[in-house]
């Protein structure tokens, strides 16, 4: 009769917890947002440690920052490498606005993340990331986060500009000899003395080099505690009208939209001069002398001196050191040479070349491109046409930006969807509108242009080279300036006497000189 035996079942393996982080963030460091930052980190600590299933990984935390910029974020960076580094399974945070302000780099982290299995639990939203269709949600909460963050950041630039206008505003960076005290500028003594002494010195005859290196031979500190002072910070200092109690406001503009960059203002936004805002360090009298000085040297010295333009001019750069070729007469002979060596021969071990020989060489090369039997040219285009072919039956970039469309798409859905149900204010809903078709139109431009690869534009410019050079009937005896200045973008000559020419296209051919 058969038997059975009870097989028993081996220990069972326990199961692997979820390691999960935390991440806080609050973008300024008033005593507010001072306790809100300490209160995240005893939510989520306590939060971890209740579920059993959760493993506390660590709690990342950027104090005082904008979330405009992931970049800027030390702590955020180090959380998604070690996401990469495959030690985190889940980010809880809370809200979409605490990750990331800026709609665009929110997508890009999240999805990066979840291509490496990484979740992002948003709390305040209720959004999972590797859930089905939670993107759609998060779409929608970041393009929100971000323009609330616009709208933010226009109030704040109204205000300003509006004390501006009335000479009231007080920049936060204070000049070198003052200090910022209970919103206002002070004279700051021990630095002030510095100042004046720069001041007294250029009306003296020093130039603004010959004060930096009497600063730095004294071992007087910057304002930022370096111990190096240059002719520009110099010259800064002696143009700055704060320093006779005046202020010129809004030299600086940023943009209106995300990532919100400053550039130097050059007439695209209004300035605004304000007389006597505070206590002058330096009188009028000495200020406005030192401005009539500061812009006669400007004009003696800051005009650039005639010079003779050759075909050659800024077109040979030596490899040795990288410095251009000059022209200079030796013996009668034109040669050309790197300028360093010609400065200082110790500086770079290059030599001279004869122009008759340079010119040579570049007719060499142009009769072995037209005439040779092997046709150069012909064979690199057909090589050039079947990579462009290759390319685009895998042109895996336009597909990319299809499906871009297709998200941009059901996220406008999304937006119709929640402005009906009355989650979107009218206004949201037509900024989110806009922004959406402006994406979507500047897409269809992309894919449009993916069509038309990178090779076209060469195949473009090689085409264009072989009829230049079909125009020639004869082998070139002599230099042909305009061939010349139409289809060489670049020379570089090394000491082993190899002349590297770039053509139009990109092409590279070398000749010995």
């Amino acid at each position: 009769m058969p038997q059975a035996k009870l097989i028993s079942p081996i220990t069972r393996q326990e199961i692997r917890k979820v390691r999960v982080a935390a991440y806080c963030r609050v973008s300024s460091n008033s005593a507010d947002q001072q306790n809100s930052y300490a209160n995240q980190i005893r939510v989520y600590t306590s939060l971890i440690q209740r579920k059993k299933e959760w493993e506390l990984v660590e709690i990342f935390a950027d104090e005082g920052l904008s979330g405009m910029k992931a970049q800027n974020r030390t702590e955020f960076q180090r959380m998604i490498k070690m996401c990469e580094q495959h030690q985190i399974d889940l980010i809880v945070t809370k809200s979409v606005s605490r990750f990331a302000r800026n709609a665009k780099e929110s997508l890009e982290y999240v999805r990066k993340l979840k291509l490496l299995g990484v979740g992002v639990q948003f709390e305040k939203e209720g959004i999972y990331t590797l859930a089905l269709g939670d993107e759609m949600l998060l779409n929608t909460f970041s393009a929100i986060a971000q323009e609330e963050s616009k709208a933010i950041s226009q109030n704040q630039r109204l205000s300003i500009v509006k004390r501006m206008q009335s000479g009231e505003y007080v920049d936060s960076n204070a000049p070198y000899g003052f200090r910022l005290v209970e919103k206002a500028l002070v004279v700051y003594e021990p630095e002030a003395a510095i100042v004046r002494m720069m001041f007294e010195n250029y009306l003296s005859g020093q130039s603004t080099s010959e004060i930096a290196r009497d600063l730095n031979s004294r071992g007087i500190k910057t304002k930022t505690g370096k111990s190096l002072w240059r002719s520009t910070k110099v010259a800064y200092i002696l143009g700055n009208e704060r320093y006779c109690g005046d202020c010129k406001y809004q030299k600086t503009y940023r943009d209106t939209t995300v990532p919100f960059k400053q550039f130097r203002n050059r007439g695209q936004e209004d300035m605004f001069y304000a007389s006597m805002t505070h206590a002058p360090l330096i009188d009028r009298e000495t200020f406005d002398k030192v401005q009539t000085l500061l812009k006669k040297r400007q004009d003696i010295f800051g005009k650039s001196t005639a010079q003779n333009i050759y075909p050659l001019t800024s077109r040979i750069q030596c490899s040795e050191c990288g410095s251009y070729f000059r022209r200079r007469q030796v013996s009668g002979t034109a040669k050309w040479g790197c300028s360093k060596h010609i400065q200082d021969r110790t500086q770079c071990d290059s030599n001279y070349y004869s122009e008759d020989r340079i010119y040579d060489a570049f007719i060499a090369m142009v009769n072995k491109l037209r005439f040779s039997e092997y046709d150069i040219l012909g064979q690199t285009l057909l090589r050039l046409e079947s990579a462009e072919l290759k390319q685009k039956r895998k042109n895996t970039a336009a597909r990319e930006i299809s499906r871009s469309i297709a998200d941009l798409n059901a996220k406008l859905v999304m937006v119709e969807q929640l402005h009906a149900k009355g989650y979107l204010k009218d206004e949201v809903h037509k900024a989110q509108v806009q922004d959406i078709n402006d994406q979507l139109r500047q897409l269809k431009r992309e894919r449009q242009c993916e069509f038309s690869s990178g090779i076209t534009d060469i195949i473009e410019e090689v085409t264009r080279l072989k009829k230049l050079l079909e125009e020639l009937e004869e082998p070139l005896d002599r230099f042909d300036e305009k061939l010349f200045a139409e289809i060489v973008q670049a020379i570089r000559i090394t000491r082993r006497d190899e002349m590297t020419v770039t053509l139009i296209g990109g092409l590279r051919f070398t000749e010995m000189l």
